[in-house]
């Protein structure tokens, strides 16, 4: 048994003692790097899969879809499948529709503060702007890529999100997210075909709903 649990260590050690938490100098110069890539190349597309644990329900849900993005704050993520949805957002205003349904939501952006800022701070964990203002920020380096954790400052996104794991390959291309609330609810999302782009364009980010869509204002017009 002594010599069976030698081996599995020493088989594991390369794995183990590869892992390490960056300190705050290195940590920082990681950052900038991220963002002068965002800035050189802003937009970015990829195909993902979505696992959703909900304390809610007995098994999570999992979902498949594409998503587009261009820094800092304008996407499009399209759902797959039996719960398929198009969400759509420039910048300005956002706009989720179920095409099952016909049910379209459309939310404006800059008229409320919290959920303005829990669209900021989700962006800035993908896009890596103004990541400081939102978050504390931890970076570790293995020989496959890097892993951050993000972990919110302020009290109104401490409420709705625990903390936020960001994976990332030797390019720094996203390979996994993982977003846990205080609740234990959790989703993971592994992306696949990760693409870094100069630009997209704008009307990847525009949405205008059926004629026959029942439009509503969850937060108010």
């Amino acid at each position: 048994m002594k010599i069976r649990a030698a081996l599995c260590l020493l088989l594991l050690a390369p794995f183990i003692a590869s892992a390490a938490e960056l300190n705050t100098a290195e940590s920082a110069a990681l950052l900038k790097k991220l963002q002068e890539l965002r800035e050189k190349q802003p937009a970015a597309q990829a195909d993902f899969k979505e696992e959703k644990a909900t304390h809610l329900l007995t098994r999570p849900i999992v979902t498949e879809g594409t998503v587009s993005f261009d820094a800092p704050g304008k996407f499009r993520r399209e759902v797959k499948g039996g719960n398929a949805s198009i969400s759509v957002s420039n910048g300005k205003v956002m706009w989720v529709y179920y095409p099952n349904f016909k049910e379209a939501e459309h939310y404006s952006i800059g008229q409320r503060s919290f959920f303005d800022d829990a669209m900021a701070a989700l962006t800035a964990g993908l896009n890596f702007e103004h990541i400081e203002e939102y978050y504390n920020f931890k970076a570790s380096r293995d020989a496959t890529g890097y892993q951050f954790q993000l972990t919110p400052k302020k009290p109104n996104l401490k409420r709705i999100l625990d903390h936020l794991d960001i994976w990332m390959d030797n390019d720094f291309k996203v390979q996994k997210t993982a977003l846990y609330q205080q609740k234990g609810d959790h989703i993971v999302t592994v992306y696949s075909n990760v693409r870094h782009l100069n630009s997209l364009p704008a009307s990847t980010f525009e949405f205008t709903p059926p004629a026959d869509a029942h439009v509503s204002y969850p937060l108010g017009k």
